[in-house]
């Protein structure tokens, strides 16, 4: 408590002051204002020197100096972030993976750990002694929560001195599941806000950041696993890093581009997309992916390859995929693409899809599943390019004949293109008003589902579309409003209820004027 001492003799903390109550004694806060700011005061305490350089290195540091932005902060000290530094260390040295400091820690996780201690708003102790507590919203928007409990001093129940339960929530109303840690004083007040001093041992905070820095198990990149079927874009390999993630030879991104602070080496492609270039025999990346159903899919690999007998593979959950070992022929250059295709075997269920080098000579683009002989299965993702066979006014009604984007059905009327930017796959364009895509979907479950269509345009003037089941519209006219072109593309998200079973459904343009890519549709629970 030696720390506690400084800063009370300082005369910056709360002083406490002692009311005789028919011989009991009431804990009464004393407020004092440091003559600084938040970031001033925390300097000249150093015991706070590793949380504000780490609000410098992620670029926090500024609002903790600003005397218009008011916040409220829970300040971990130095002795937090050498105990976490030191627990990730050690678990990484067991993996064998390089040590890291602050300074060489990814700046989006260690932002994330900032965040967590930063509350938008002057919040004093008193507004949190609710039964409930109260939210408390970080900086970027994340919700945290403090509850005000009273300390007993001698002969008084809760007459104490005031101890903030500070608490993250994970996002979650289970309070059994917040990560939870205790501060040590309290309204420490200065000119651009308060400062909560935490106890000097709490892991809250860091204990899922050593976790994200040392992690055992991958997550997906977007937050959500890719759907099979479906299209993965190759550059979008889990988060983790280094081992977990991914594995690459090289500690930089050659080609510097969507993740350049990880090692894989991503660089551009055709139609202003990305491909997975300098790669090296035994490295390996990761995907994780909700397969909607048991059975086989076709497999399409993009790449590019200046030698012949590039070799491959796939595993799920650690286990070889039957059917996707692949031998790559020359396509006479990196940046001159081609598609390999083959039958695979995929498990219902949510897993860890690895893409493995076994002879690397090749330029990755995308992988793309669609299932053999079966419907398009509801829940899950259906690229727009997949209607069905049988040509104009049976598969689909296009006002053109000719494929103006030229790529992946380029006999058939429907205009399209590789889709530009993260993700891979294709999009469909040149649209107008009255043409349709027809599907064969199956339906698994009965309910409510969120219909999320990823759609660009550049039109000032908002563009509809509407979704058919069997000829009934369950969308209404759904509005695309301008996303800034049509390469870059925006979720558009309705909600419609579908019936168990094989279903028609019609992707009916209203308007003109869009590129569409996909629709995916989850069950709400």
């Amino acid at each position: 408590m030696r720390y506690i001492t400084r800063i009370c003799i300082a005369g910056l903390l709360l002083f406490a002051g002692c009311r005789k109550n028919n011989g009991d004694y009431n804990y009464q806060n004393q407020l004092k204002i440091f003559d600084g700011t938040i970031y001033d005061f925390l300097r000249q305490q150093q015991q706070y020197d590793s949380f504000l350089l780490a609000a410098d290195l992620v670029h926090r540091s500024g609002l903790l100096k600003n005397k218009d932005t008011a916040l409220t902060v829970f300040a971990p000290t130095d002795a937090s972030f050498r105990q976490a530094l030191d627990n990730m260390n050690t678990l990484r040295k067991i993996q064998g993976r390089p040590l890291m400091n602050l300074s060489s820690l990814p700046a989006e996780q260690l932002d994330t750990l900032v965040c967590r201690y930063i509350i938008l708003g002057k919040i004093a102790a008193d507004s949190m002694q609710l039964q409930d507590g109260l939210t408390l919203n970080t900086i970027n928007g994340y919700p945290m929560h403090g509850k005000l409990n009273r300390t007993t001093s001698e002969g008084y129940v809760k007459g104490g001195p005031g101890v903030i339960q500070f608490s993250d929530t994970k996002k979650v109303i289970y309070t059994n599941r917040w990560s939870n840690t205790s501060t040590v004083a309290i309204d420490i007040n200065t000119k651009n806000g308060y400062v909560n001093i935490l106890e000097k041992d709490h892991m809250f905070g860091f204990d899922e950041f050593i976790s994200r820095m040392s992690p055992t198990n991958s997550v997906p990149w977007t937050g959500e696993p890719f759907f099979i079927p479906g299209t993965i874009g190759l550059e979008m390999f889990d988060k983790g890093g280094e081992m977990v993630g991914y594995h690459d030879r090289s500690r930089d991104n050659y080609g510097g581009q969507f993740r350049p602070a990880e090692s894989v080496d991503i660089t551009n492609a055709e139609n202003n997309s990305y491909k997975i270039g300098w790669t090296e025999t035994e490295e390996w990346m990761k995907y994780t992916v909700q397969v909607t159903e048991t059975g086989d899919y076709n497999m399409q690999l993009r790449f590019g390859a200046n030698d012949a007998n590039g070799r491959l593979h796939l595993e799920l959950d650690g286990n070889i995929v039957t059917g996707s070992k692949l031998v790559l022929p020359s396509t006479g250059g990196y940046d001159r693409y081609q598609d390999v295709y083959s039958t695979v075997r995929l498990e219902e269920g949510k897993h860890v899809l690895t893409l493995f080098y076994d002879y690397a000579n090749y330029d990755l683009r995308f992988l793309k599943f669609l299932p053999v002989n079966r419907p398009m299965p509801i829940p899950g993702c259906i690229q727009l390019e997949d209607y069905n066979p049988g040509g104009e006014g049976v598969g689909y009604h296009n006002t053109t004949t000719n494929n103006d984007g030229g790529q992946y059905r380029p006999s058939d009327g429907v205009g399209i293109a590789f889709a530009p930017h993260e993700g891979g796959g294709y999009v469909v364009g040149w649209t107008r008003a009255g043409e349709w895509l027809d599907y064969d979907v199956d339906v698994k479950t009965t309910g409510f589902y969120n219909a999320t269509t990823m759609i660009g345009t550049s039109e000032s003037d908002p563009k509809t579309f509407h979704i058919e089941f069997d000829g009934v519209d369950v969308t209404g006219p759904v509005k695309a409003v301008n996303t800034g072109g049509y390469d870059k593309r925006t979720p558009v998200t309705v909600s419609v209820h579908l019936t168990k079973g094989k279903h028609k459904m019609r992707f009916f343009m209203d308007t003109a004027g869009y590129d569409v890519k996909s629709v995916t549709f989850k069950l709400i629970n």
